[in-house]
C-alpha cells in the first residue's frame, strides 16, 4: 500500500441545532478531559455564519469539532440543514447533533487527492495550505456523498507531529481555512436550496460504497467509521 493511502482519523465534526445544544456539549467536553484547540464564537460570511469549538483529549486522541450554525432571518446557514431539512429522506423532531464530516489524515495529500480524483471523486474546495499554531496544516474537502445526508469528508495533512495537539496548548485550526470552508460550503447550498439537487462526491451510491470501503482499507485504527454514522450507513450497513 502506497505510504498516502495509510491514513490516521484527525477530526470529527459535529453539528448542533441550537445555542443551547452547543454550550451543553461544549461543556460536557471541557469537564471530561478534552483540551480546547480551537474556540471561535462566529466565523462566516457577513450573512450567516458559525460558532466552532474544537477539542481533543490528550489520553485517547479523539478530537472533535462542535458547530452550531448562525442562520439570516431570511437564509438558514448550511450548518443547519440537517435539522431544517433532515436526513435519509426524514425530518427528526429530537435531533440535536450530526456529524457533518469526517477528517482523515495522510502524509501526502496531493497524492491521495490525485488519487482519488482518478477514480471518480469530486472535491468541492482546493488543497488549502495554511498553517496553525504547530505548524504547517494543508487541508480540502469533498463534496457531499450522498443526496439525502449532508455529510462530506475532509483530507488533511499535518507536517509536525500531531500527537503535540492536546498535550500542548495551541491552535490546530487555521482562520482562514475554516472561514472559506464556511463561504464556500454556503455558496453550495445556496445552490441546492435553488435546485434541491447535488453535485456528490462520486456519481452513484454504488460507487460511493465501493470506493469509501477501498479508501478506509488504508485508515488506523481499523473499524473507527462505525464511529461516524454517516459514513457507517455507507460502508457498514449499506
Amino acid at each position: 500500500m502506497e505510504e498516502f493511502l495509510k491514513l490516521k482519523p484527525d477530526h470529527r465534526a459535529i453539528l448542533t441545532s441550537s445555542p443551547e445544544a452547543f454550550s451543553a456539549i461544549k461543556g460536557l467536553l471541557q469537564t471530561t478531559g478534552y483540551e480546547t484547540v480551537y474556540n471561535v464564537e462566529r466565523i462566516g460570511e457577513q450573512k450567516t455564519g458559525m460558532a466552532t469549538f474544537a477539542c481533543k483529549h490528550p489520553m485517547t486522541g479523539d478530537c472533535l469539532a462542535i458547530i452550531y450554525g448562525i442562520s439570516a432571518s431570511d437564509e438558514p446557514s448550511h450548518a443547519q440543514a440537517p435539522f431544517d431539512f433532515g436526513i435519509g429522506g426524514k425530518k427528526a423532531k429530537a435531533m440535536h447533533a450530526y456529524t457533518q464530516h469526517f477528517a482523515m489524515r495522510t502524509n501526502n495529500i496531493e497524492s491521495l487527492r490525485g488519487h482519488l480524483e482518478s477514480r471518480g471523486a469530486k472535491f468541492l474546495t482546493p488543497i488549502f495550505n495554511s498553517a496553525d499554531q504547530f505548524g504547517p496544516l494543508k487541508q480540502c474537502f469533498s463534496r457531499e456523498l450522498l443526496d439525502d445526508e449532508w455529510f462530506f469528508i475532509e483530507l488533511t495533512q499535518r507536517d509536525y507531529d500531531s500527537s503535540r495537539i492536546g498535550k500542548e496548548k495551541g491552535t490546530a485550526f487555521s482562520d482562514e481555512t475554516v472561514r472559506a470552508l464556511y463561504n464556500t460550503k454556503q455558496a453550495e447550498f445556496r445552490d441546492w436550496l435553488k435546485t434541491q439537487k447535488k453535485t456528490k462526491m462520486f456519481e452513484s451510491d454504488d460507487k460511493t460504497k465501493s470506493e469509501m470501503r477501498r479508501l478506509l482499507e488504508g485508515l488506523e485504527p481499523k473499524g473507527f467509521e462505525k464511529l461516524v454514522k454517516p459514513l457507517a450507513r455507507i460502508v457498514v450497513n449499506g
